[in-house]
């Protein structure tokens, strides 16, 4: 047992430079066949589980060096130095892939995949098979989204990776590398397995600890005066990075995702508000729609120490101002052949303030790991829509500390959390001349202790902990001018949970077995309810070998509602909405099904996943709908009931390197069952929706790119046994040409949308835009003309349950818009 606990590491150097190699690969053979290998770190260094009863041989190799063998018999400090060696080659051609594997680390190399026309690194990550950048900038690698954004192994942007993605230079960065099954504590590794994936961009040496000095100025005319503007400065090493970011701009495009966060686990409890800000959404690139002003303001600092402790500093600010005329119909369906409909048409204007501040400090540590991360985030959002008399304010402060720390003995793991958070939810809803008031404050805490013990492949794993919070609820009706005296509704939800979650894990060669059994016995004070509430899940991983892997997963839940789910007495949430749970607690019991296969190979570079998962809910109560021209209540009552759905999914991506081609395809098939009441009526509902998505990246010659990507959804519901809604077919097609000559690039983009509206009507919209761009040292400029046909309206139609919307939008008009950029 004791060996199990010894590490062998070292250190590999070269000799003439004595500067340490990375990516030395580390073998360790015994008899003959190799048993376990590692890679050099940047630093040169390396380390392996020692677990060996008998002598072994210990080599370090690399390409363009004399192989250095050692034979060795107990774990002890190893350090190799290496010596160049000259490599005699016959008269043979040898072409290399862009794309190589070790282990669980797959890496691109970017230079192979970038072109001129490349300006962020968001934009070769596209290009990669694999890999794909959806429209807000999230990062996925074989469908899932990626659990870390690394540069140099830093997280400087703490999760919000957009500020690299749209603003490192693409030829900054030399390599990508997607990591898979990565554990991102250096305490739990080879004590728990992981099945996190982190995206690492490597820099050019000659960029790293540079900084970069980015600006942009661009004017236009429009419906009215046009502006962007732009003014960035990176640094991004290995023992520190900054990011310092100011955008602004009211042509469309969405300035807020870069301050999304994308990765991070929350262990914080987010409160459900009362009212929620009207938003913009439709299947149409959010640019077409977005009629802003936008403001943002952002700064990262982090210091590394010893590749181990490191302090982040962040802090961001943005404000935005937007507008959308829009119209809306709906039509609620019966299974007996009946609709009732409501009308609305609107313009509304939201303004937005928003702030946060952290700051995190890691030791991460082999033997220990410690972190602590204090935030504090503020937001305002003021929303009006004149012709329906609302006006809705919100407004958050939340502030939170988050402690973790844990403690490595020979054979087994101490761990200890603690989360503390306060936040406040004020918010007002008028219409018209009446008034209503809503405040939301709680006081939440979570501490949780974990003892963990690994032996000959087996980690058990127990944690015991007791969260508590404080929570309050008041909704006042002010009423309106006529009203005397104002109506005062409040409820207490607090609540306290001790909880248990043993955890075992079993590793036996190519087979991963996980179980765990979360139970919480949980207390409403002022309801004076007790609820028991568990989740237990059992996940069992096969690797086949570098190419196939599969994986199933079960799952039990049971738990309720939280925040204003619980709250008892009746409040209005817009200017014809109201919502009442009669006080009743909402149980759920869902079954949770999933299985998986994928199949890799990065010599073709082929990436093939295929989901399927199946979901059973059991709920003792259900949210019934009235529905008239003028109003819509939700009341919840006690009636059990069942909703269940499939979900079939497939993401397939294939690369060529002779061609210089990326394809892809992603496919999913879903169907939802359930039951709605709707002004009095039960009926049953079945929603079935089919979705492909093509995407094909060709570039045949230094001169020429083409693009083209589709969504092609079909989609339809039945209503009881006889009402079928007329299915939808939704087509969207987007292509973009490039013609490149020396240093002028003209581009040419075009979209197609063709929207089933129901009752066998469509209509058909096709919108264009144009731009040419001239490159010269450090300058670049461009020109560009959005909405070349001036179109200026556009419509669709989505089913839900057991009703259907057509909606209705403005959308940017023709625009012209000259940009000039500059890197100091």
């Amino acid at each position: 047992m004791q060996a199990q606990a010894q590490t062998l590491a070292g250190c590999v150097t070269d000799a003439e430079s004595h500067a340490p190699l990375e990516a030395v690969t580390i073998s360790v053979m015994r008899g003959g066949a190799l048993v376990d290998y590692a890679l050099t770190d940047a630093q040169g260094r390396f380390s392996l589980a020692w677990k060996y009863q008998d002598t072994v041989q210990v080599s370090a190799s690399y390409l363009g060096y004399r192989k250095e063998v050692r034979r060795i018999s107990r774990a002890e400090r190893l350090n190799f130095v290496l010596r160049p060696e000259a490599i005699v080659l016959k008269e043979v051609q040898i072409k290399g892939g862009r794309i190589g594997m070790r282990k669980d680390t797959v890496r691109y190399d970017l230079a192979r995949f970038a072109s001129s026309k490349d300006v962020y690194i968001k934009d070769v990550l596209k290009r990669l098979p694999g890999v794909d950048v959806e429209e807000d900038g999230k990062v996925t690698y074989k469908g899932k989204a990626i659990d870390h954004f690394l540069v140099e192994g830093m997280d400087v942007t703490g999760g919000r990776y957009n500020q690299v993605n749209n603003n490192l230079s693409a030829k900054a960065v030399k390599t990508a590398e997607i990591m898979e099954n990565y554990q991102s504590v250096k305490a739990l590794k080879d004590r728990i397995r992981s099945d996190e994936v982190a995206l690492n961009l490597k820099l050019d040496p000659k960029a790293r600890d540079q900084w970069f000095l980015n600006g942009s100025l661009g004017l236009g005319h429009g419906d009215e005066t046009l502006w962007s503007g732009s003014l960035n400065a990176l640094q991004l090493g290995r023992g520190r990075q900054s990011l310092y970011n100011y955008k602004t701009n009211n042509n469309g495009i969405d300035l807020s995702t870069e301050q999304t966060l994308f990765t991070g686990t929350s262990t914080t409890a987010d409160l459900t508000p009362f009212l929620a800000q009207p938003g913009i959404s439709a299947p149409l690139d959010k640019q077409r729609l977005l009629f802003n002003r936008t403001h943002t303001l952002n700064g990262n600092r982090m210091y590394r120490w010893n590749d181990e402790r490191s302090l982040r500093l962040q802090a961001g600010y943005t404000h935005d101002f937007t507008r959308q005329e829009r119209g809306n119909t709906a039509l609620y369906f019966f299974q007996s052949g009946d609709t009732v409909r409501t009308d609305e048409q609107y313009h509304y204007r939201l303004r937005i303030h928003a702030a946060f501040a952290e700051a995190t400090y890691e030791d991460n540590n082999p033997k220990h790991y410690l972190t602590n991360r204090f935030k504090v985030e503020g937001e305002t959002e003021r929303s009006t829509s004149q012709e329906i008399g609302q006006q809705i304010e919100t407004n958050r402060l939340k502030a939170s500390n988050t402690f973790r720390l844990l403690r490595n003995t020979e054979q087994s793991t101490w761990e200890v959390n603690s989360t503390v958070q306060y936040t406040y939810l004020p918010a007002s809803l008028q219409v018209d001349d009446a008034k209503e008031t809503y405040r939301q404050q709680s006081l939440y805490t979570d501490n949780s202790i974990a003892y963990l013990r690994k032996c000959n492949g087996l980690t058990r794993q127990l944690t015991a902990g007791l969260q508590g919070e404080w929570n309050s609820l008041r909704n006042t009706d002010e009423g309106n001018n006529n009203t005397l005296q104002a109506t005062y509704r409040q409820a207490d939800i607090s609540n306290a949970s001790i909880y248990f979650s043993p955890r075992l894990q079993l590793e036996r060669g190519k087979w991963l077995v996980n179980l765990t059994i979360p139970l919480r016995g949980k207390r409403f004070f002022e309801r004076a309810e007790n609820h028991l509430l568990y989740s237990p899940n059992l996940y069992i991983r096969l690797t086949q070998d570098f190419h196939w892997k599969f994986s199933l997963f079960a799952g039990i839940t049971r738990s309720t509602g939280s925040g204003t789910d619980l709250y008892p007495a009746p409040y209005r949430t817009n200017y014809r909405t109201w919502l009442c749970t009669n006080g009743l607690t909402p149980v759920s019991l869902s079954q949770s099904y999933n299985l998986y296969a994928e199949y890799k190979n990065t010599v073709q570079e082929f990436f093939v996943t295929f989901t399927i998962s199946h979901q059973n809910t059991r709920q003792q109560t259900l949210n019934t709908m009235n529905v008239t021209q003028d109003s819509i209540v939700y009341t919840r009552i006690r009636l059990p009931h069942r909703q269940e759905s499939w979900h079939m999914k497939a993401n397939l991506s294939k690369g060529i390197y002779d061609w210089n081609l990326k394809t892809a395809l992603n496919l999913s098939v879903n169907r939802i069952r359930g039951k709605q009441q709707t002004n009095g009526l039960l009926q049953s509902y079945r929603y079935d929706y089919l979705q492909a998505e093509p995407k094909i990246t060709w570039m045949p010659s230094k001169y020429f790119e083409a693009v083209y990507h589709a969504n092609i959804g079909y989609g339809g519901s039945k209503i009881g046994g006889s009402t079928r809604l007329t299915p939808l077919l939704d087509i969207v097609q987007r292509l973009r040409l490039t013609f490149s000559l020396g240093s002028t690039e003209l581009r040419l983009s075009g979209e197609h949308y063709r929207n089933d509206l129901g009752s066998g009507t469509h209509v058909n919209t096709l919108l264009a835009d144009a731009s040419l761009v001239y490159k010269a040292k450090k300058w670049r400029m461009e020109v560009r003309v959005n909405n070349l046909f001036d179109k200026k309206e556009y419509a669709y139609t989505l089913y839900s349950t057991t009703q259907s919307a057509t909606s209705s939008m403005n959308i940017r008009p023709r625009e012209v818009m000259g940009t000039v950029s500059y890197q100091f």
